[in-house]
């Protein structure tokens, strides 16, 4: 069982909200935190950008990450959301085990 953190990134709360529900409807997660405003500071196209944008922070397995990325990608407003994973190296015995049970249907 290897529990890790999955960041999205949105443009409002509503798409954060939307596609985070349906991760945890589908399984693809046990838990979708969304903060609310984040400034977000890269290059695209040649240009500098600045924009507002809504973080999730995605706690599911890696067993599920790929289908939670095809997920996302095929939902997603973007054309190349930023959908990047950590590994989880400590954390609470009973919380890692719940992630694990959500994610393999043991409720």
């Amino acid at each position: 069982m290897e529990v890790i953190i999955v960041c999205i990134n949105f443009p409002d709360k509503n798409c954060a909200r939307q596609i985070g529900t349906a991760l945890i409807e589908k399984q693809l997660a046990a838990c979708v935190n969304i903060i609310p405003e984040i400034e977000s500071i890269y290059r695209w196209k040649g240009k500098v950008c600045a924009e507002k944008e809504v973080m999730a922070m995605v706690k599911t397995t890696l067993s599920r990450y790929k289908q939670l990325e095809k997920y996302v990608l095929e939902s997603h407003p973007y054309d190349v959301p930023e959908v990047v994973s950590f590994p989880l190296n400590k954390g609470s015995e009973t919380y890692l085990n719940w992630v694990h049970d959500e994610m393999e249907g043991h409720h």
